[in-house]
Formats: structure tokens, C-alpha cells, sequence
């Protein structure tokens, strides 16, 4: 992976995505159900989304390194989750809030740790030998690429991260 942030910079931007979340949370002017097209999703299923991804993904990988140096991190394609698990059919608020819990808990997970945990190396399946900090950054490339989907959503009725 290429130059990922200083581990500050990945910590504010984690948070950023939450207070922007959580702003998403606050606007009774979103249309939940909202669809752009049918091979797109609602904020609830984008909400879902992330809810899943921030228990099983994101925390899984940081866990797995934090508990042990090489750890394994297997692939996953989260987006694969819609259908299955029937997001659709979810309670879009009720899926955000719980998201933004799991992300304070990330967020807390990696703000005092010592500087040399950040280097951690691990072995995941798509993307071989990486770090802590490699892993941190995909989580917030992650959160910039749904920041925009739903920005998108709705007109923009709530203001960007950035």
C-alpha cells in the first residue's frame, strides 16, 4: 500500500466520518429508502453497510493485529451482504446509531495505542503483508467512498467531510 496517513491524521479522519455520520443520523429531510437507481443503495442500505463492516471487517482485522503480530486477516466482499441479509428491509436509523457506536469503540480501540503497534504486520488475502496503519487507512478509504455515496443521496441534503 502506498503512504498511508500519520496514525493522527487516520484517527481524525475516523472521527470525521462519524460526526458526519451522525449529522446523516440528525436530518429528518433524508429519504431512507431513497434509491438513485435500482443497481444503487438507500442510505439504509448504505447504513447497513456500514454497521457490518465497521463489527466484522474493520474491528476483526484491528483485533486480530492487535492480539497478535502476523496475524491472518482473511478477504472479505462486504458489498455481497445487500441481498442475504436483506438490508432493504432494515431499519436504516436504527443501523446507523448502531454504526456510530462500533465506530466510537474503533475509535477508542486505537487512540492510545503505543506508536510501535501501528507498524504491525499482518497477512490478508487480497492485498498480502500489511500494517496496522496500511489496515486503518482502508478503513478510511472506506468511509471517504460512502461519505460521497451518500452525499450524493437525496440532493445532498447534509453537508460533506471534506
Amino acid at each position: 500500500m502506498l503512504n498511508p496517513p500519520p496514525p493522527s491524521d487516520l484517527l481524525d479522519e475516523l472521527a470525521a466520518f462519524r460526526n458526519f455520520v451522525a449529522n446523516v443520523l440528525a436530518d429528518d429531510r433524508r429519504d431512507w429508502n431513497y434509491r438513485p437507481s435500482p443497481d444503487e443503495w438507500s442510505l439504509t442500505e448504505i447504513a447497513c453497510h456500514l454497521r457490518d463492516v465497521e463489527h466484522e471487517v474493520h474491528q476483526s482485522r484491528l483485533r486480530a493485529l492487535l492480539a497478535e503480530d502476523g496475524a491472518f486477516m482473511p478477504g472479505v466482499d462486504a458489498d455481497e451482504w445487500a441481498i442475504p441479509r436483506n438490508y432493504r428491509a432494515q431499519a436504516g436509523r436504527k443501523a446507523l446509531a448502531d454504526f456510530l457506536a462500533a465506530r466510537e469503540t474503533t475509535i477508542k480501540l486505537l487512540s492510545d495505542l503505543p506508536e510501535e503497534f501501528w507498524s504491525r504486520r499482518g497477512q490478508h488475502t487480497f492485498f498480502g503483508p500489511t500494517s496496522l496503519q496500511e489496515i486503518v487507512f482502508l478503513a478510511v478509504q472506506h468511509d471517504r467512498v460512502h461519505a460521497r455515496q451518500i452525499d450524493e443521496l437525496n440532493d445532498g441534503t447534509s453537508a460533506g467531510i471534506g
